[in-house]
């Protein structure tokens, strides 16, 4: 039997990634793990009730897949992490583009806070600090997120995109911003594309029609856990479009990768 082991099973992430693995069939254990402030609590999945160990006393030697959301694993397991987001967004729109057909990337994304470790909590403990006069608690973003936006060092993002085949030898200059958004991120770019033709098929993977007043967040609540990235894209010259990408960062993107990363492992054993 698979043994799945998740790390930082308090966090918000956990809870979305449960959501989206709840329906993944196979022969399969999970077990959940985390530090002192959340072990003892129990979450439901698949019909039945899982405790979160303590850290310190897991023995995590036995486990085959981890989803390792709080960074503290170390082992031989199959290993899942949150990783950039701009990389996974852009693996999931460009993978049917051919090597070297994206001649130039440029544009902004904005990370929302949950990138950090209890970002969300600590942004809504800053918008509430402001509200009553007080200087707000710069950590864990290093200042005021709240109501403002600080720059992310970029480079390690625009490293990983030469990974993928459309970008292999592109010139890319990416600004990487940290929006007071809690769960969006959204992403502005120019890609010039390598032939002409390219263009059509870039347009055919639009899913809303960019408009004036078009929402970039949910108008209410948070999406649902089988919401897809949105995708935005108007030719704007001969070799040019601009892509706007959003999508819930913890549901869209970091809960839809831990699924098909289990999937991928239950399938090939």
């Amino acid at each position: 039997m698979t043994e799945l082991v998740i790390t930082g099973a308090g966090s918000g992430l956990c809870d979305s990634i449960l959501e989206v693995i709840d329906a993944v069939e196979g022969d399969y254990r999970l077990r959940l793990v985390d530090s002192m402030q959340s072990a003892g609590e129990a979450r439901r999945f698949q019909g039945r009730t899982v405790v979160i160990e303590l850290h310190t006393e897991a023995d995590l030697a036995t486990a085959d897949v981890v989803f390792d959301l709080d960074g503290a694993y170390v082992g031989d397991a199959l290993v899942f992490k949150p990783t950039a987001s701009l990389f996974v967004m852009l693996k999931r729109l460009l993978s049917d583009l051919a090597v070297d057909s994206i001649k130039t990337l440029q544009g902004v994304v904005r990370e929302p806070a949950v990138i950090e470790q209890k970002g969300v909590e600590a942004l809504a403990s800053q918008v509430t600090q402001l509200f009553n006069g007080r200087d707000p608690e710069p950590q864990p973003f290093g200042g005021t997120l709240a109501f403002n936006t600080r720059t992310l060092d970029e480079s390690a993002v625009v490293e990983s995109l030469h990974d993928l085949d459309a970008l292999r030898n592109a010139n890319i200059s990416i600004e990487r911003l940290q929006s007071d958004s809690f769960y969006t991120v959204h992403a502005s770019l120019w890609l010039q594309m390598a032939d002409a033709e390219l263009i059509d098929l870039m347009i055919s993977h639009s899913t809303d029609q960019y408009s004036a007043g078009l929402g970039i967040s949910p108008d209410s609540g948070r999406v649902t856990n089988d919401s897809g990235m949105r995708v935005c894209v108007r030719q704007i010259a001969k070799d040019w479009v601009h892509v706007m990408l959003t999508a819930d960062l913890e549901k869209t993107i970091w809960a839809r990768e831990a699924h098909d990363v289990l999937k991928n492992y239950l399938t090939a054993t």
